[in-house]
């Protein structure tokens, strides 16, 4: 999805407001509308600001809605406005300089039904005898809202950041720390040894100082347990800092993306280079699919001093989201060359290596030591994905030769009988062929590690001999049974 509805005039920086996106409960507040976003096919709405006055034609076409609440509007600006967006649904005009005269131009737009004005435009014009073309509009004035705007950002669960403190308490008990920096810094070494409940504990007694260095590093553990909405709870309690924006960031980047986007900007306002508030940005881009932000924010971690692991990651993630999978190797490389052993990267690499290059094997040894790093994590799906990859390259094989056999045989041998039965086995024999030569093309130490394991657990990721005496039986079947009782194609 690469179409885009804003201008190239756009990339600049001019912000048109705030895009809406229609959900199930109304409309949710969306990313900025600056600059080109993949809108296509998504029903949006625009709460605009005042800058977009001095772009009304480079509005997006498709908009469902627009609010133009508060801003100078003139008649002339009304009628721009109604050529360029026929597809409007609601507009709201209260507090502008619209007069009655100028509601005459919104005749076009069939889809429109609610218009927000002012008290004085309602004096006249009878709502409730609208024009022979504006039959069905509602004319809407004081503080009625036209459309049902929220956040989409849940709220920050208090009562619950207290239970998993007090259970952490309860679960950890051991020294105390005596000040909040030597808290901090000992739940810093804890989270780094995978122990996030037990970092909680050690912070827990200074959670009443309200020191964003407690509050941040409280969030990170509760983050780390999968407990978002906790730790924008710790998060709220702290000041609006840099470093406490750029981790409220972090958590929103899940929850709410375009949230995410907004405060990982007043994050970089407040402090320019923050590699934690640049990798927020970026992560939110993504997890909306709105690539070309994404790219953009990226270049800006690029061009600043920035964690190699991290600009990788999200390197990865980006060229794998615009199908670029060489690129994505690469980014997997670079990440390697920083840590050798990681299993999530190198499954990454993996994964890259198998969409660009779908017919080779090397992905299957690059997954193996994914697999031999992180055996929990990727031991089972090591064996599933080879045998599943053999699986289906033998099945398509031997479903897209039958036909290519079938008409082999019918110009070979056009009156011969039992030619149905001959392709299927054929097909058989060619599917098992293929399944063995994957077999054989598989690392020998997969291979290996294959038998060794369906041996101690009794599972079939390797190639079976049943499955050949079952093909072998239904081929020698089809050509002693099925008669050629119609011609083949």
């Amino acid at each position: 999805m690469t179409t885009t509805d804003a201008p190239p005039a756009l990339t600049t920086g001019v912000c048109l407001g705030t895009y809406l996106i229609a959900t199930g409960t109304g409309w949710e507040r969306w990313y900025d509308a600056q600059g080109p976003l993949d809108v296509h096919q998504l029903t949006l709405a625009l709460d605009a600001s005042a800058e977009a006055l001095h772009h009304l034609d480079a509005l997006p076409t498709r908009l469902r809605g627009l609010s133009l609440a508060g801003l100078p509007v003139t008649d002339d600006d009304l009628r721009r406005l109604a050529r360029r967006c026929q597809q409007l649904r609601w507009l709201d005009l209260r507090g502008t300089q619209v007069t009655a005269a100028g509601l005459g131009a919104l005749a076009g737009i069939r889809p429109l039904r609610r218009i927000g004005v002012d008290p004085h435009l309602l004096l006249t014009r009878d709502p409730r005898r609208p024009a022979r073309r504006s039959a069905g509009r509602q004319l809407v004035g004081g503080d009625r809202p036209l459309a049902v705007v929220n956040s989409g950002v849940p709220a920050p669960d208090l009562t619950g950041l207290h239970e998993t403190v007090r259970a952490a308490v309860r679960d950890h008990p051991g020294p105390a720390a005596r000040e909040p920096d030597e808290a901090v810094a000992r739940a810093r070494v804890l989270l780094d040894a995978d122990q996030p409940a037990a970092g909680l504990a050690l912070v827990a007694p200074f959670l009443a100082t309200a020191e964003p260095a407690v509050l941040i590093v409280t969030a990170r553990c509760l983050l780390k347990l999968n407990q978002p909405t906790r730790a924008l709870a710790a998060l709220v309690q702290a000041p609006p800092t840099g470093a406490v924006l750029a981790w409220r960031a972090v958590v929103l980047t899940t929850l709410s993306p375009p949230e995410a986007a907004r405060v990982a900007k007043a994050a970089l306002r407040e402090t320019i280079e923050n590699q934690v508030a640049e990798w927020a940005l970026v992560t939110a881009y993504l997890n909306r699919g709105q690539l070309e932000p994404a790219e953009q924010a990226l270049r800006l971690l690029r061009s600043r001093t920035y964690d190699e692991i991290d600009e990788a990651k999200l390197s990865a993630r980006l060229a794998r989201a615009r199908r670029r999978y060489r690129e994505e190797t690469d980014a997997w490389h670079r990440l390697l060359r920083v840590v050798p052993d990681d299993a999530d990267a190198l499954a990454g690499l993996a994964r890259a290596q198998r969409s660009a290059r779908p017919w080779s094997m090397r992905w299957v040894g690059t997954l193996n030591r994914a697999a031999g790093a992180d055996v929990g994590k990727y031991g089972r799906r090591m064996m599933e994905q080879v045998s599943g990859h053999r699986v289906t390259l033998a099945v398509g094989v031997g479903l897209l030769s039958w036909p290519a056999l079938s008409l082999l045989l019918v110009a070979a041998a056009p009156h011969a009988r039992n030619l149905w039965g001959w392709s299927i086995a054929l097909a058989l024999l060619a599917g098992n062929l293929t399944g063995l030569t994957v077999w054989r093309l598989t690392p020998p130490e997969v291979r290996r590690l294959i038998r060794n394991a369906d041996r101690l657990t009794g599972r079939r990721h390797g190639p079976s001999w049943r499955w050949a005496l079952g093909g072998l039986l239904i081929g020698v079947t089809s050509i002693l049974t099925v008669p050629s009782l119609l011609p083949l194609p």
